[in-house]
């Protein structure tokens, strides 16, 4: 489960899948304006070891370098302190690490000896996070207490997270009805050529820069709940932006009140300065809204281990921007060889229920979708027409 806020970040995780589980941080990796803790329910919390509580009420921005603390222009008023590079140890991590030892001040804090920024309580029955106020301002009104339950996740029923990426194809009503799929997108910000089924949402997508138009944006406000940014601006078959491109376009994209999704890269989602990284920081230094990161995956690994491969992809993904994490598109596609190679029907079969049930366990993973519902969009696709092939009826079995 995670709780986010402009500047800060409480994350805990019940999942009895998760063998670390129960475990909690507070997170000030981007920036810091009012301090956060979370305290164990059900126990009293010791000074040290399993079941503290993370975070700490001190006033932070008191202990924030002067370059790097943002104020109010007509007051003084010290507003929020943001970390210059989330990456390394920098002034800002120094400082809020002496301050605050039991948070997150920078990326891979967690990596240093002794650290002390993530925790587990295996006899709490749930969790309370608490927004305090700073310095001489005085606290704002509390807050109700944010409570977690052992068994809960993220909240988001896996039932829930389960889509397809699908082409207006011959059977594809049918398919997508079949396919047991909560959600569905197809490319485009319309779901028109698809009869959508009852309980079965679509998310509009604006593929690229082409598509940034007053009609195309109208079908996606009056469609969807949620928006997915661009596709693949990172290759030059796809979209093929640069991070300055779709940044100046962004503001577009928001107007449409829509919850956000950045564009998804090809790859590389997790390289610092990479496509999506030097994007999120032009959102950051722009004041623009991404509400979730949308990713894609394709496995060359067609072995037992590609769902951890997979796992391992997205939480670095997750770690490097704090925010949810949407798999819009992945499979096993192995592209290195010029040629696309495949796997057998027994490889792609077993990577589904292995893939699945890891990211039903994923608790900042809200949506995933296979590529593609349909044979005639890949050849990975899980129907031929209406019919499910033998990964559609496993994939059809995910609950």
């Amino acid at each position: 489960m995670t709780g986010e806020q402009p500047t800060g970040l409480a994350e805990f995780n019940f999942d009895p899948r998760d063998s670390l589980a129960p475990w909690y941080n507070v997170s000030y990796v981007n920036a810091v304006a009012s301090p956060i803790t979370i305290t164990p329910d059900g126990v009293t919390p010791p000074q040290s070891g399993e079941c503290t509580p993370a975070g700490c009420a001190t006033d932070l921005l008191a202990a924030c370098p002067a370059e790097n603390l943002v104020k109010d222009e007509a007051s003084g008023r010290p507003l929020v302190c943001v970390n210059p590079n989330r990456d390394a140890k920098t002034p800002y991590s120094d400082a809020l690490a002496a301050k605050c030892p039991t948070a997150y001040s920078w990326s891979k804090h967690d990596a240093e000896q002794g650290n002390q920024v993530v925790y587990q309580c295996r006899q709490c029955t749930g969790m309370t996070v608490t927004f305090h106020g700073n310095g001489g301002d005085p606290a704002p009104p509390p807050a109700p207490a944010v409570t977690e339950q052992p068994g809960d996740g993220d909240g988001t029923p896996a039932a829930s997270r389960k889509g397809v990426g699908l082409n207006p194809v011959a059977g594809a009503s049918e398919a997508l009805a079949d396919s047991g799929s909560s959600w569905y997108f197809n490319w485009a910000s319309s779901g028109a050529g698809v009869n959508r089924p009852e309980g079965v949402e679509f998310v509009p997508m604006i593929w690229g820069p082409g598509s940034v138009t007053d009609d195309e944006l109208g079908k996606a406000a009056k469609e969807g709940k949620a928006l997915l940014g661009f596709n693949e601006p990172d290759h030059p078959g796809q979209a093929n932006m640069t991070p300055e491109q779709a940044l100046d376009l962004w503001p577009r994209l928001e107007s449409t009140g829509l919850r956000l999704g950045a564009p998804a890269v090809a790859s590389g989602g997790d390289v610092a300065d990479g496509w999506l990284d030097r994007f999120m920081k032009g959102a950051q230094q722009r004041g623009l809204r991404v509400d979730f990161i949308p990713v894609h995956w394709y496995g060359a690994d067609f072995g037992p281990d590609a769902a951890n491969q997979l796992r391992g992809y997205l939480q670095a993904v997750h770690e490097r921007y704090d925010k949810p994490v949407w798999l819009t598109e992945y499979g096993l596609i192995d592209f290195s060889g010029g040629t696309p190679r495949y796997p057998s029907e027994q490889e792609q079969t077993a990577f589904i229920r292995s893939s699945t049930e890891m990211l039903n366990g994923l608790g900042f993973v809200e949506r995933y979708a296979w590529f593609a519902l349909s044979r005639e969009t890949s050849p990975t696709g899980l129907y031929d027409g209406a019919v499910a092939n033998a990964s559609g009826r496993v994939y059809r079995e995910v609950r």
